[in-house]
Order: C-alpha cells, then sequence, then structure tokens
C-alpha cells in the first residue's frame, strides 16, 4: 500500500538559447485540445494529462526542464520513510498563450506518454456562435450537504427550480427570471467552455462521494442535443458548473402554486 503524497514542480523556461523570458504561471490556466489541462494558482498545480485529474502539487521555476517529484511513504517500511520519485518533462516552448511540454524519462512518459503536448492559455478559448434553446442542469445529493437540484433555463432568462433534498428554504417547485447581467454570464460561460469538444466525451475516473451533474444542452440551428454527466467537472466545465450551482440562490425565486 501506497500513500500518494505531493508533488513538487520545478519550471526553468529557455527561449531559443539566446535569452530567457519568464512567465508569471500563477492563475494561467491552460488546456489541450482533448480538454487535459494544466492549472497553477497560488503556487499550486492540478493537471489531467490522459483523462483523468492526478494530483495537487506546488510548483516553481528553474531551467528548461519541468521535474515533478512524487513524494510518499509506503506500507514496507511502517510509513516511516519518505520516498521519492522524479518526473521529467522538457519545456519546449511558453509563452502567455501557449506551452509544450514533452515526457524525457520513463517515469514521465508513464504518467503522460511519449507525445508533446500543447496547451493554450484558457482565457482564449471562446466561440462566439454558441447559442443556446435550453438548458437543463441537474445535481444530485452526496454523503454530505450537496443540494439536490433540476434547473431549467431557456435563452429570455425564465428560470425553473425543482429543489430536493439540502436545497432548503427551497424545496419543490420555483419560478424567477435572469437578470441582463446573469443572462450574459451564463452565455458566456456558454461560449467559453469548449462545449463542441464535450460529445462523447466521458470521465475516467469516478471520485468517491461526490454529487453527480448532469447537462443536457439544446443548440440553436443545431439538432444535436449535448449531454454530460460528470462528478468531475473537466477544467474547461468548472465555471459553468459553479454558475449553475450558485444561480438559484441568486435569483428571486417564485414559489410555483401546485394546489387544485
Amino acid at each position: 500500500m501506497i500513500k500518494r503524497g505531493f508533488l513538487l514542480f520545478a519550471f526553468v523556461i529557455v527561449f531559443g538559447g539566446l535569452h530567457a523570458q519568464k512567465v508569471q504561471l500563477d492563475s494561467i490556466r491552460w488546456i489541450n485540445k482533448d480538454l487535459g489541462h494544466l492549472y497553477f494558482q497560488k503556487g499550486r498545480v492540478n493537471f489531467n494529462f490522459v483523462g483523468s485529474d492526478k494530483f495537487k502539487s506546488h510548483y516553481a521555476i528553474v531551467k528548461d526542464t519541468l521535474i515533478m517529484t512524487d513524494v510518499y511513504t509506503s506500507s514496507a517500511d511502517n510509513f516511516r520513510v519518505k520516498h521519492k520519485t522524479n518526473f521529467k518533462f522538457l519545456i519546449r516552448n511558453l509563452t502567455q498563450s501557449r506551452l509544450y511540454i514533452k515526457a524525457i524519462d520513463s517515469n514521465a512518459v508513464k504518467l503522460a506518454g511519449p507525445g508533446t503536448y500543447e496547451f493554450t492559455n484558457f482565457k482564449n478559448s471562446y466561440d462566439k456562435d454558441v447559442k443556446f434553446s435550453a438548458i437543463r442542469f441537474l445535481s444530485s445529493t452526496c454523503h454530505g450537504d450537496c443540494p439536490q437540484l433540476e434547473i431549467t433555463i431557456s435563452p429570455n432568462g425564465e428560470y425553473h427550480l425543482r429543489g430536493g433534498e439540502y436545497a432548503d428554504p427551497y424545496k419543490g417547485e420555483f419560478t424567477a427570471k435572469l437578470s441582463r447581467l446573469q443572462l450574459d454570464t451564463l452565455n458566456y460561460w456558454l461560449k467559453h467552455s469548449e462545449l463542441k469538444k464535450m460529445y462523447g466525451w466521458q470521465q475516467q475516473d469516478q471520485v468517491v462521494d461526490a454529487p453527480n451533474y448532469y447537462f443536457e444542452i439544446d443548440f440553436e440551428n443545431d439538432k444535436k442535443k449535448l449531454s454530460v454527466t460528470t462528478n468531475q467537472p473537466p477544467l474547461n466545465m468548472t465555471d459553468l458548473v459553479q454558475f449553475m450551482l450558485s444561480s438559484y440562490k441568486r435569483v428571486k425565486l417564485t414559489p410555483v402554486n401546485t394546489g387544485h
């Protein structure tokens, strides 16, 4: 049995061998064409190379090699000794818009594969042609107090909530209307979420004791409905999920009279 600890990330960035240019990585979220990601925030990083999130750790900048160090303890020595395994990646290029890395030792190849990863800055992801005609969002309970929600939204901002367990005081059916700002924000996250890459997407690993989220989105001028189920939303959808989860607390809800 092995307990995985933190990974230490060290980055050194050299351009063309002629000069060095430092790029501030903190708060940059990188995404690739397969929706894998690297996300840097407050000295920590989350990465996904092959379909599932792996570790969170610290990072630093040093030369042109990314060294990921897995620090862990083992039952073989009763967890008394800290062990280290290094994973080395060559940073082939890094700008504010793009990041290229390639595994250069056997451990890194096992972790990420032998190819070069091209990441782009996620803030540049935007598809102005994404327009919805209906959104349905469901959130399940968990072993804690995750609210059970069913939310539908129309393009004009009409909002319907069916609240279940842990949705107090909003159990039952309610209607509301998104403000212009709220509707603009929703449309922004839809355009910013790489939704055209989500057809056929499936989560690789299930997370224990996490709520399940389900999206059903109808697009204007597109007969193909997008359906996504996940309990670990990929980076490109995290902002959209957070918008939906908090939306019922940010609108003026009116109870639906279901009496006869």
